[in-house]
Order: structure tokens, then sequence, then C-alpha cells
């Protein structure tokens, strides 16, 4: 710990180790939060701090859950941070193994028996500063699908995330975990049939796009009205081979997830360090660090942001007033040259460094 600490951190740190509660705990975190040294050398202790509150709430919320559901454990995890990932795999295939590797510390206990996880376990990954949720999924079966095994409820958190992490070791595990999704109506790295349908006020159905269908306007036209469209407004931007796209594209149960697969028996530190990165694609975000003026960066807190954001969306984020006030900040990274001013349409990338000036 850095020796320059404040009175006020000092004090913050003492309620902490005192803290007989969850909540206590979680008050005098956020305190030493506030009055952490903010200069490079304390950029460690100050992702230390976030990570401790991040998972605090993410424990605080799921006893929260379980106590007005009685007795039994809650699949339900609140979304904590960058974004929520989840690990599936078949029972002993080394969830446990890879949350713990991911998170850099003992969550779950790895075990040579299967079912060993029996409720979803939520740990923190620290990733160029930012905090991203994974979270264990207790083991999925042939039949989860249909309700094996708690198998429906243990979809519907999968169902809920933002990202999927297979663990398993070979191709016939992943034709299982893939399957069992496919049942449930989560779709794997594809996304929805390009055309939208809107019910409209003028009588009967305008196909914008007629282009892209590689079937006739007649039989997109009959499907839609079989399906209750007697009215409606139709816009096609990208090919559509058959009607099954269009049933597809209608079908309101399906969810589109982003997914990659790793092998826990081909670990090694090089791959880990790549297996973060890779997670961290699939939730496309950016992380972007601020800095005061005269000031290092706080590389320690990054603020997460959608690809595609800009500089005023980044204002929104750190307070509503800084949005209405912003008129240029300074860039480094993604601009031409160091410490560009840009103003706030400026689209940013990820790792950029923003300097404010309102």
């Amino acid at each position: 710990m850095p020796s320059n600490v404040s009175v006020e951190f000092s004090h913050a740190q003492m309620k902490y180790d005192q803290a007989k509660s969850p909540e206590e705990k979680l008050v005098a975190l956020l305190e030493m939060k506030s009055s952490a040294p903010q200069h490079k050398g304390a950029e460690n202790l100050r992702s230390d701090i976030s990570k401790k509150i991040s998972e605090l709430k993410s424990s605080i919320e799921r006893q929260k859950t379980q106590s007005k559901k009685g007795s039994a454990p809650s699949l339900y995890v609140k979304k904590e941070g960058v974004g929520q990932i989840v690990l599936v795999g078949l029972p002993n295939s080394g969830k446990s193994w890879l949350l713990n590797k991911l998170a850099g510390k003992e969550i779950t206990p790895s075990t040579p028996y299967p079912f060993a996880t029996t409720e979803p376990a939520p740990a923190m990954m620290n990733y160029e500063g930012g905090l991203i949720q994974v979270v264990e999924v207790p083991a999925i079966v042939e039949g989860s699908a249909e309700g094996k095994s708690q198998g429906r409820e243990l979809l519907a958190l999968v169902r809920n995330a933002d990202a999927i992490v297979f663990v398993a070791s070979d191709t016939a595990q992943l034709k299982i975990l893939n399957g069992e999704l496919s049942k449930s109506h989560i779709y794997i790295n594809r996304t929805r049939p390009p055309i939208d349908v809107k019910a409209s006020s003028f009588p009967g159905i305008q196909v914008s796009g007629k282009e892209f269908l590689k079937f006739g306007q007649e039989q997109l036209i009959d499907y839609l009205k079989s399906s209750g469209f007697s009215n409606a407004s139709v816009l096609i931007s990208g090919t559509l081979n058959s009607i099954s796209d269009v049933a597809e594209a209608l079908n309101e149960k399906i969810v589109y997830k982003k997914a990659m697969a790793i092998n826990p028996f081909d670990f090694s530190e090089h791959k880990m360090v790549d297996w973060k990165c890779q997670m961290f694609l699939l939730l496309d975000k950016i992380l972007v660090y601020t800095k005061k003026p005269g000031q290092e960066p706080d590389y320690s807190d990054p603020l997460s942001l959608k690809k595609g954001d800009t500089l005023h969306d980044l204002a929104k984020e750190l307070h509503k007033d800084f949005a209405s006030k912003l008129k240029y900040a300074r860039v480094w990274g993604s601009t031409k040259f160091p410490g560009q001013r840009v103003g706030p349409e400026y689209e940013l990338k990820h790792k950029d460094i923003v300097e404010i000036a309102i």
C-alpha cells in the first residue's frame, strides 16, 4: 500500500477491517475509493478497491434476491462492471478452474467430481483496468432445454448475459452446448435476418428493399398476411434467402449472443492474456481513460462506453452538466497527434485518453 495515504483513507480502511456485515464493508470501501491517492503509484490500490466494491455489490444483491425467494439458491445475477459474460460447460469441464484463473483468486473450488457448482458463481475479471463480470453457470447437460437439472433456469441466466464463453475440450461438447442453447432460442454468433416489419395505418403491405429478396415478393406478402400483418411497412436491408429468414426475424423468443470457446486443458499464461482480450471484444465496448490537466491519466478506473460512442457520450457518463457545457477535449490515442483538440461529436476509440475542458 502507498505510504502517503490521507487520514480519511486510513480511517476508512480501519472501518473496513472492523466491519462485520457486507453492507458495512461496502460503505467503508466507498469511502476508501473517494479518499484514495490519485497519483500513478496508487493505480493498483484504486483498481483493487473498485474490484472489491463490484464483487461486494453483486454478493449483497444475490443475498437480497435469495431472501425474497426463500432458502432456494437464486439463479439471477445482477449485472456489474463493463459487462456480464457467462461460462457455460458440461459437468467437469473446468469452469471453476477457469473462473478462478480469470479472477486471479479462488472463487469456487475446483473438484474432480461433477455438479460441484450448484448455483451461479460471479467474479470480477480485470482487463486493462476495466472490471468485467464473469459468471460460472452450473453444468448444462443434454436435456437442459427441456428442464433437466434446472436447465430452463440455467439457460435463462445465459439468455440474460451479454456474451458467452463455452468451456469445452472438444467439438462434441460444443455441439451439445450449442444444441441446448439453440433449442432455447439462444443463437450464437449470428445476427437477426435484415428485415423489419411494422404495422402501418396505410392499407396493404409496402415493401422497401425488394431487390434483396432471393424469392418472390408475393410469397413474402402472403406469408406476412398469414402471420397477421394485413397492413404493414416492410424494410429489407440485406439478403433474405427464404421465408425461414423472415420467420426467424419475426420470432420474438430468439436472442442473439456473441460467444467464444475456451479449452481449459490448453492453458498457458500467454493464452490467458489472449482469452481475456477476446472476452472483452465479445462485449462491443471500449475503455477510455480520463485525466486532469497537468496530471497523469488514471488507468485504474476507466470509463466503459459502447463502440461508436462520442466525446459527448463520455461527458454524459461523467456528469449530466458536462454534456450540455462541453466545448472540446484533448485526446491522446486515436487522434492524428497527441493531445489534439476535438469536438463533442468525435468518435472515441479503445484506450483513448481524454482531458475534458468546459
